[in-house]
Formats: structure tokens, C-alpha cells, sequence
């Protein structure tokens, strides 16, 4: 890491080497500036600035040497113009350091930067059996070596700089008075024995009140755990007795760190504080001498002095780090030298096309489902369509991981083409075989960046892609998530205008074929009887959360709409007949019951709520209760669809009502409130609707049976007569996958990771997962699909059993798996078998 930063450091301590001169030349005009205008006042004359000299010691019959004459300066300039000087200086000092500043940090930043780049090629080329010293290595890459960056790009030129920067201070002591320097190095000296005590305590304090406030927050949860105990048996005193006599007790050791934190600071404060009165003494002392030291000089040490300080702190608090972050490097050596040693060998050689795949004594274990492979022999030519067949635990999905790569032999050779599979280079290995299996891992961004992961650079990634969507069966979910997209109207003008007039073809193409009842669409004059109450109110999309249907009836801007159209009450008394009609409709029924998930108002953790609202109507509540009664009653009512629900609690003279507070929503709504909300208009789009909410501009019939087929097929044959159909699966490519996989089924998320390998047109496709979860009808197309998008190239596919039409055409080899090995193989075509 050194050499990588050798310029950057070359560079900082280059800088600190300019500002040692300066740093002397500093020193020497607070020796001028008080000697000439507070020592000796008045007078002319020249002053020596910058002279540097070794005294003469007499005693030692030394007679001294002058190694930089200086400059001669008028006294009157010092005079004038030296604290003007001195301050420059600093300004060019604070500069200096400014720059060897921000070169420490770049040479932190290219330290961590290529420490992990080093463990991320270890993992990258780390071996499956080796996913557990990944892990650890991926553990320690995280925030604790992130902290210690400051510490890297300081580690050779805190101690570099710290140390000239000493020796400087001692030699500008030394060229005054060898005896000055010698008291210099005595306090110094102090200071370096009293500091790391004060640094040492300031830890101990710390980790204790670190300590202490675990063992509050674990005190604290443990009572929440008693509260249930507490309010049954009374036990409110005694509880509180003990946490404060045990929190109090854990007190005491923050007590004695803290003790023993001002013990050291007031030991380190005297001796910081004694350390210059021992140079000013000193100097006090050779001054009465004749030839001794003048007052400058004493200063100037003394201010030599107290920069030397702050350059000891630094070297002992570099040298703490240094112990605290021995370890975590020693550990990340450890770690990094043990997954190293389990790398791949990527000098193996090449993947073929085609050849045989061969296994000899083949061993494995799959530690994620405990199955384990034992002395396999086995040939197959490929390519060739092979089906490993075999129940839970019999081997045939711990075979498909090794040809993929996803596992490691324990023993024994397989190989491909004379190739050996183990040793080959995982993106190689990838690009001839492709492994759908093990656990599907997504990835943050869209649907197209999901499928196209490891495709990112192959010719005709669109016709690829779309011939792989159709193959695994994913084309209609893109389609559906392509309808459930939105458009955005100002990043794609024309395309909001064409769905716009795709939406007048579907209103008029389901009306010729006489179906246009089963869309009622939105229209500012009309009710719309497939929408919810809540829907007709607003006629828009909520943006956000402020009209979201947990907040509206709530809502102040709402409730004063209500009340002004004289449907507080109204309301309130649906939403009361509501939850007594569901309580009595599903008083039989468990709350997990798909009917009540379906048709229920409210979750099943609030259906013990309602019920007690319904028991105490007629009981005089307080005001806040009652107030919330209210709005979670008001709320059930807003979320009432007459043609779903069918209660009957819709009649005109209340359609008329809300239609009246749809308009005075829409022309009373503040500015402020304008952002959370788009409303509908019939000639325009909605960006924040789906793109089948615009095409249909209207709800389905849910009284109709049929009505969602019927009507779909009218708005996909629109859409491909418009040329509008790639947009939509442009769109739903678009849309964003979650990382948890939520909103898709295990058989989508298995069906993602093989299109993937599809993408790629890889030479053998092996399938280990996508037909788990799948109808035997399912399973059997899925295959067909394949054996017709591999015609010509290897596929291997893990089978339960080939029941029903998933063996028609027949697979040119058939390998059966019992307990762990291989218990037949069923050549069907042996000329494709033996290639």
C-alpha cells in the first residue's frame, strides 16, 4: 500500500520539509521582535534574522560554528514590519498543512481502496466450499476499516513529520543555548511520560460508558418483556427497587473511569502547564550569567516548546492507533491469507463447445440441503438433452451444482471436454455453461438489469432477451408489469399522447363488440359504481401519503368537505353498519379465512376493534374516543365498491352528495396541497395511474364474470394494432425488482435466474430449480420450451420423475440418482450420447 501511495507521501513530506524553514524563521522573529521593541526599546541599527549557529561550550573547550549566516534586517523593519512577518508565516504554515492534510487522506483513501480491492478479488475467485472465510473477509471490509483510514494515510507521515518537526524545535533550542535545549528535551520528556496515561484513561472511560448503556438498553428491554407479570402480580416497586439498585451498581464503574480520566488530565494539565515554566526558569536562570540568553530567545523557546507539545501528542496518539488497529490488520491478514489459499487455480484450461462430461469417483457435499454425492462414474456427450432424475436427496441436483459450478468436488474429477470444471475460470466456465440454480440472488435496479446480469455486453441483447423472457414463460408477467407501470408524460410526450388515443380505440373497440358496459369509465359528472367512495372523492391518484385511505378520513382538508356536503354523519353510520354486517357475516370464520382476506374492510388485527365499537354504540364515550371511533367508522365507508360489496348502502341522493364533494375537493383544494394529489381529466394522462388505469380510463365491472379476460384481450389487440405493444414490455422491463423478491412468486423469481442464462446462449444450459413449484403441465411446457430454445446445444435438467408429457420427445439420456450415486443411465440416442 505503500508504494501505491509512494508520490502521495513523496509529496507531504516534501511539503513538511518547506515548512521546517519556516518554521525556524518563525521561531527566530519572536526572538527578534521581542528582544528589539520589549528588551530594548529605542535605538537603530541592524538585527540578524535567520542566523543559524552552534554555540561555543567552554567547557568542553568547543568553540563553536556558524552554519547559516542569515540576513541583516533594519531594526526599524523588525520593528515595524515583524508581527506582520510572523503572522505570514503562520498563514503559510496553516497552508502547508492544509495540503499535507488532504494528501493524508488520499493516502488513507488509496490504502483502503486497494486493501479492498485486494479482498474483493479474493472473494471474487474464492471457491464455494469457501463461502465461509468470504464472509468474514467481507465482515471486516466493512466499518472498522473504514476508521482506521485516517490512521493508514498517517502511518508513515505522522511519525516522519512529527519527528523533524521535534528535531527542529531542539536544534533552534540547541543554536541558543545547549543548556535551554537540554531543559527543552527535559519537558518534553514530560509531557511523552504523562501524556499516555491521559489517552488511556479517555479509553477506559469510554468503553465503561459504552458498557453501561448496553446493560441499560438490555436492562430496559427485559422489562418491557415483565411488563405483562408486572401489571398481573403488582410488582411496580420491586422492579423499580432493582433496576435502579442494578443500574446503579454498573454505575460505579463509570464512576471510578471517570475518577481516574481527571486524575490523568489534571496530571497531564500540570505537566503541560509546568513543562514551560521548566524552560522559562532555565532561561530566567542563564540569563543572569554573563552572555546568556537574551528575553527573545527564552521566549522563542518557550514557544518552540509548545509547538513540540502538539507534535509529541501526535506521535503517542499515532502510536495508540497503531496498537488498537494491530489487530483488526493482523486479523484481515489472516483472514485474506486463508481464503487466498482456497482461490481457483484459473490457469486451467480452456472450456470446449461440446465433448463429454465426464465424472470419475466423483464426491460432494451440498452443506445447504445436507445431500452428498458419492463415487460417481458417469459419461455423457454433449451436447445432448439429459434429464437427472431422482427424489429429494438423491444426488441429481448435488451433480447439476458441480457441473455449474456452484459446488466443489470433495474428491474425484469432472471434467468437460478433457477440460477440469473445478479449476476453470468462473466467467469462462459461465459463458459456456450457464447454471439456473441454488438461491436466485437479485439484484437493486429494474427487471431488464435482473435478466441481463451477466449479458450486459453480448450482440442483440434486445432479440435475446425477448426470445429468453419467452422461453421461461416470464413474457406475460412483463406484460402484466408493463400494465401496471406508468408513463411519464414529460420525459415522453409522444407516448403519453398515443396512449391517450389508444384509449378512445379501446372505448370504441369495446363498444362494437358490444362489451363497453363491462368498463365503467371515470366521468367528472358521474358516479362511478366500481370505485370506492374514497376513489370517487378524489377522482386522482394520491401522491404520497396525505390522501392515502389510512389518512383520509382524518384528514382536516377532508373532514371539512364532509362536513360542509353534510356526510360526516352519514358516513359515520355506513361505516357502523359495516362493521356490524361483517362482524355478524364472518363471526364463523378464522381470521386467516381467504373470504375475510378478500371481502373484509379492515385487516384481521383490527377485528377485535370493531367488534367492541360495535358493542358500545350507544354508551357515552369520552371525546377523544369517540372522535376516533368516528374517523376509523368514516374510513370503513370510504373504502365501500357497491358492485364488489353489495350491501345496498348507496342510493342517488348520496351519489349526488359525493359527486358535489368531488367538485368542491377539486376547486378548494390548497396549493399547498395541490403536490399530493393528480387528478383524472379525459383528455390528458395521469402519470401517477397505471398505464392500464389510462388505456381503461375507468374500473371493471366486478359484478361480471370474465370482465377482466374480456376486456384485456380487447386492450392488448388495441395496442398491438397501435404498435404500442413494445412499449409496454419496455415498461415492464423498466419497472423496479425488490431485493427481497416481494410482489413475485418463488417460480418467477427461479424463472428471472434462467432467462438469465438464456440471454447468454450458452453452449450447456444446466436447470436445477425453475421446474420446482411448477403443475406437472407447467413443468412439462417449461421443458418443451427449452429442449426447443437449446436444439443443437447441451441441456441438463433435474427432474423428480419424468411423469405425464415431460419426457415427450423422449431426452437423449436419462440418469437416475438413489441415495447419493448414480443407480442407471438410459441412453435413448446413442449416437447424440456418445459425441
Amino acid at each position: 500500500m505503500r508504494r501505491k501511495a509512494a508520490w502521495h507521501h513523496a509529496a507531504a513530506i516534501l511539503l513538511g520539509l518547506l515548512a521546517l524553514p519556516l518554521l525556524w524563521l518563525a521561531l527566530d522573529l519572536v526572538r527578534l521582535v521581542v528582544d528589539e521593541t520589549l528588551a530594548r526599546p529605542g535605538g537603530a541599527g541592524a538585527v540578524v534574522l535567520g542566523r543559524i549557529a552552534l554555540p561555543a561550550v567552554e567547557r568542553l573547550d568547543w568553540p563553536g560554528r556558524v552554519l547559516w549566516p542569515g540576513f541583516s534586517v533594519p531594526r526599524r523593519d523588525v520593528v515595524l514590519l515583524g508581527p506582520l512577518a510572523l503572522a505570514g508565516t503562520g498563514i503559510l504554515l496553516a497552508l502547508l498543512a492544509i495540503g499535507v492534510g488532504r494528501l493524508r487522506a488520499g493516502i488513507g483513501t488509496r490504502a483502503i481502496a486497494s486493501l479492498r480491492r485486494t479482498m474483493i478479488d479474493a472473494v471474487l475467485v474464492s471457491r464455494p466450499a469457501a463461502r465461509d472465510e468470504a464472509r468474514d473477509v467481507a465482515a471486516l471490509a466493512g466499518e472498522g476499516l473504514a476508521r482506521e483510514s485516517g490512521f493508514l494515510g498517517g502511518a508513515v507521515l505522522v511519525p516522519v513529520l512529527g519527528g523533524a518537526g521535534l528535531a527542529l524545535v531542539l536544534g533552534f533550542g540547541l543554536a541558543s543555548d545547549w543548556r535551554l535545549a537540554a531543559a527543552m528535551a527535559v519537558a518534553l520528556t514530560c509531557v511523552a511520560l504523562a501524556w499516555p496515561g491521559r489517552l488511556a484513561a479517555i479509553r477506559r472511560s469510554a468503553e465503561a460508558r459504552l458498557t453501561e448503556g448496553a446493560a441499560t438498553r438490555r436492562a430496559l428491554l427485559d422489562l418491557t418483556r415483565r411488563l405483562p407479570a408486572i401489571r398481573s402480580h403488582g410488582t411496580a416497586a420491586f422492579e423499580r427497587e432493582r433496576l435502579v439498585g442494578e443500574l446503579d451498581g454498573r454505575h460505579g464503574a463509570v464512576r471510578l473511569a471517570e475518577r481516574r480520566l481527571h486524575a490523568a488530565g489534571a496530571g497531564a494539565v500540570l505537566v503541560v502547564t509546568l513543562a514551560p515554566a521548566i524552560v522559562l526558569a532555565a532561561g530566567a536562570w542563564l540569563s543572569l550569567e554573563p552572555g546568556g540568553p537574551s528575553t527573545g530567545t527564552v521566549v522563542a523557546c518557550m514557544a518552540g516548546t509548545a509547538f513540540a507539545f502538539r507534535a509529541v501528542a501526535a506521535i503517542l496518539q499515532w502510536r495508540r492507533s497503531l496498537d488498537e488497529a494491530a489487530p483488526l490488520f493482523d486479523e484481515i491478514a489472516r483472514r485474506l491469507g486463508a481464503l487466498q489459499s482456497r482461490g481457483r487455480d484459473l490457469a486451467g484450461a480452456a472450456i470446449p463447445a461440446s465433448g463429454a462430461l465426464q465424472a470419475r469417483d466423483l464426491m460432494a457435499y451440498d452443506p445447504a440441503s445436507g445431500t452428498r454425492l458419492s463415487g460417481v462414474d458417469l459419461m455423457l456427450g454433449l451436447p445432448s438433452h439429459v434429464a437427472l432424475v431422482g427424489e429429494a436427496g438423491s444426488g441429481n441436483r448435488v451433480l447439476a451444482a458441480l457441473v455449474g459450478g456452484a459446488l466443489d468436488p470433495s474428491s474425484g474429477t469432472l471434467t468437460f471436454g478433457g477440460a477440469n470444471l473445478a479449476g476453470s475460470d468462473p466467467a469462462a466456465r459461465a459463458g459456456r455453461i450457464a447454471y439456473a440454480g441454488g438461491e436466485t440472488v437479485l439484484i437493486a435496479g429494474s427487471l431488464r438489469q435482473n435478466l441481463v446480469y451477466g449479458a450486459s455486453e453480448v450482440p442483440d441483447l434486445d432479440t435475446r432477451l425477448v426470445e429468453a423472457v419467452t422461453a421461461v414463460g416470464l413474457d406475460r408477467f412483463v406484460y402484466a408489469r408493463g400494465l401496471a407501470g406508468t408513463v411519464d408524460p414529460a420525459r415522453e410526450p409522444k407516448l403519453a399522447a398515443a396512449i391517450v388515443d389508444a384509449r378512445r380505440k379501446v372505448r370504441a373497440a369495446l363498444a362494437a363488440e358490444g362489451c363497453e358496459d363491462l368498463v365503467d369509465p371515470f366521468d367528472p359528472k358521474a358516479y362511478n359504481t366500481h370505485a370506492t367512495i374514497a376513489e370517487n372523492i378524489l377522482f386522482g391518484v394520491p401522491l404520497g401519503d396525505t390522501f392515502r385511505d389510512a389518512n383520509l378520513a382524518s384528514h382536516p382538508f377532508v373532514r371539512a368537505i364532509m362536513e360542509t356536503e353534510d356526510l360526516t354523519k352519514p358516513l359515520s353510520d355506513m361505516g357502523l353498519s359495516i362493521a356490524r354486517a361483517m362482524v355478524e357475516i364472518f363471526a364463523d370464520l378464522p381470521d386467516g379465512h381467504p373470504l375475510f382476506e378478500r371481502f373484509g374492510f379492515f385487516p384481521a388485527g383490527e377485528r377485535a376493534y370493531f367488534e367492541d365499537v360495535v358493542a358500545r354504540q350507544g354508551v357515552r364515550q369520552r371525546g377523544a374516543d369517540q372522535t376516533r371511533d368516528r374517523e376509523n367508522l368514516i374510513g370503513l365507508a370510504l373504502r365501500y365498491n357497491e358492485s364488489r360489496h353489495r350491501l345496498g348502502f348507496l342510493d342517488e341522493s348520496l351519489m349526488g352528495r359525493l359527486l358535489k364533494a368531488r367538485a368542491a375537493f377539486a376547486e378548494l383544494l390548497p396549493t399547498s396541497l395541490q403536490p399530493a394529489i393528480e387528478f383524472y381529466h379525459p383528455d390528458r394522462i395521469c402519470a401517477a395511474a397505471s398505464l392500464q388505469d389510462n388505456l381503461l380510463f375507468g374500473r371493471l365491472a366486478q359484478d361480471r364474470a370474465g370482465a377482466e379476460r374480456d376486456v384485456m384481450r380487447v386492450v392488448r389487440r388495441v395496442l398491438v394494432d397501435r404498435g404500442l405493444d413494445g412499449d409496454v414490455v419496455r415498461i415492464g422491463l423498466d419497472t423496479r425488482v425488490d431485493l427481497r423478491g416481494d410482489g413475485l412468486l418463488p417460480t418467477e423469481i427461479a424463472a428471472i435466474d434462467l432467462a438469465r442464462c438464456l440471454v447468454r446462449r450458452p453452449d450447456v444450459l444446466v436447470v436445477e430449480r425453475a421446474l420446482d413449484g411448477l403443475s406437472q403441465t407447467g413443468a412439462a411446457d417449461l421443458v418443451a420450451r427449452l429442449r426447443r430454445a437449446m436444439v443443437g446445444r447441451g441441456l441438463i435438467v433435474v427432474a423428480a420423475n419424468l411423469a405425464g408429457r415431460m419426457d415427450e420427445p423422449p431426452f437423449d439420456a436419462v440418469v437416475r440418482f438413489e441415495r447419493g450415486t448414480v443407480a442407471a443411465v438410459e441412453v435413448r440416442r446413442r449416437e447424440a450420447a456418445a459425441a
